[in-house]
């Protein structure tokens, strides 16, 4: 969920610029999911997988021991080589069609380099060089935020991000976004913004609600809080797969003029939000998507073809509405697109979905040899080009796990934790599209627990 931006404090004036993945302030308290710990649990994910991914065309340079100092006054060791500074609190990552580029989506307080903003920063690949765009619009005493979707345009000439406001959902104050779709254009590694897709309040079906603390648009609709977003295929022009957080919805947007398509209700419960729809993924063709429920333990697939949900995955679902779920997050099609990898992140396990029968085929577990409870919170996946091997973020123990996804029921094969050399991992990913495709998934990581 999201709080009220305008009671947003400022990190300590002493509090130093972060290294590598960025020196977080507190988690900003307005127009962005909150609930505690997910701040420390998503940036210690992202250090593990940036790490990987920053050693890409320098594997066997990355062997240099240091420290990284955060603003708690902790250090973190480190054993490879920094490839620059970013903004706070990076949440999400994509890849520029041509491989390239990585895009990288902070949604912190921002720095001091950064005037306070949030930003999107852009890593090349061919010069190891980082640049970062801050974004006015998100500075200090903003009501709207970055929060977890950035993708690429499919010609790579346009990035897309999701903007969430609570407190001036609509943008009707001077300078204000309101709940929208950011269109950046992108030329050789600069962002440059161009315009606002505007997404209106969410007309709710009958007998739904709205929760009080919520009541911020007119009778009979939600706040939408865009969330993961996905470039859909085909069509004459570009369509937007946007999972709405706050009002349990789905929708499928013209990205050219904004019209939405078609509306998904996914919600479950009288009350809206109550499912907090999270992240997207969609075919090659175009033609299936699926949609993670944080909050409601389940996937569901969208056939959008007919603009119908058709399926709910349920995932470890507890017995009782009121325990804790298993908060299914990031997700993952197999090259082949037959698997779908859904990560668990408050069980501690990677599920495999069969996706012409929505069935279970297995269950990963990220837990370590003999770890008797739950605590590594799974966040972020990829895969190897083989489809051999599948990464994931364990974010709770700062480390990275390569899994054997053909074994019947998944195996370890590698812990590489914040101690260890980072070339465990990065020797272990096959040369080429493998190690873009896990640069790309390195901040897909969830805003709350």
């Amino acid at each position: 969920m999201a709080n009220n931006n305008h009671h947003r404090r400022r990190p300590a004036k002493h509090a130093r610029a972060g290294e590598l993945l960025g020196a977080d302030g507190p988690v900003r308290i307005a127009d962005r999911p909150f609930l505690c710990g997910r701040k420390r649990l998503r940036n210690a994910a992202a250090l593990i997988l940036f790490i990987a991914g920053a050693t890409m065309g320098q594997a066997q340079e990355a062997n240099r021991v240091g420290k990284v100092a955060l603003p708690t006054g902790k250090t973190v060791d480190t054993a490879f080589e920094r490839v620059g500074q970013l903004n706070s609190f990076p949440v999400t990552i994509a890849l520029s069609p041509d491989g390239r580029f990585a895009a990288l989506l902070h949604a912190g307080f921002g720095t001091q380099q950064s005037r306070g903003c949030q930003s999107i920063s852009v890593l090349n690949f061919a010069t190891q060089k980082l640049s970062d765009f801050p974004d006015d619009r998100l500075c200090e005493g903003a009501r709207q935020s970055y929060f977890v979707g950035l993708a690429f345009s499919a010609d790579g000439k346009h990035l897309y991000a999701s903007l969430g406001s609570i407190t001036d959902p609509t943008g009707e104050k001077p300078g204000d976004t309101g709940n929208a779709i950011a269109v950046f254009g992108f030329r050789e590694g600069t962002v440059t913004p161009e315009r606002l897709i505007k997404i209106a309040p969410t007309k709710l079906a009958a007998g739904k609600w709205v929760a009080k603390g919520l009541f911020k648009t007119p009778k009979g609709t939600a706040i939408p809080y865009p969330a993961g977003i996905a470039v859909v295929p085909g069509g004459k022009t570009e369509r937007l797969l946007v999972a709405n957080n706050f009002s349990d919805t789905v929708i499928l947007i013209d990205s050219a003029s904004g019209e939405v398509i078609e509306q998904y209700d996914l919600s479950t419960n009288t009350l809206v939000p109550s499912d907090y729809p999270y992240t997207v993924a969609v075919s090659r063709n175009g033609r299936r998507a699926w949609c993670s429920l944080w909050n409601a333990s389940r996937v569901v697939e969208l056939d959008l073809d007919s603009g119908k949900p058709v399926r709910s995955i349920s995932l470890l679902q507890p017995d009782s509405a009121v325990a804790p779920g298993s908060h299914p997050t990031a997700l993952l099609l197999s090259q082949d697109e037959k698997v779908l990898y859904v990560a668990l992140s408050n069980a501690d396990t990677i599920a495999a979905i069969a996706t012409d029968t929505g069935q279970s085929l297995k269950s990963l577990s990220t837990r370590l040899p003999g770890q008797k409870y739950r605590g590594t919170s799974p966040m972020a996946l990829a895969q190897s080009t083989d489809g051999k091997w599948l990464f994931v973020a364990d974010a709770s123990r700062d480390a990275a796990a390569a899994v054997n996804a053909e074994h019947p029921r998944g195996h370890e094969l590698e812990i590489v934790q914040r101690r260890n050399r980072i070339s465990l991992l990065y020797n272990a990913v096959p040369s080429g599209g493998a190690r873009q495709r896990l640069v790309r998934t390195l901040f897909r990581l969830p805003s709350r627990i």
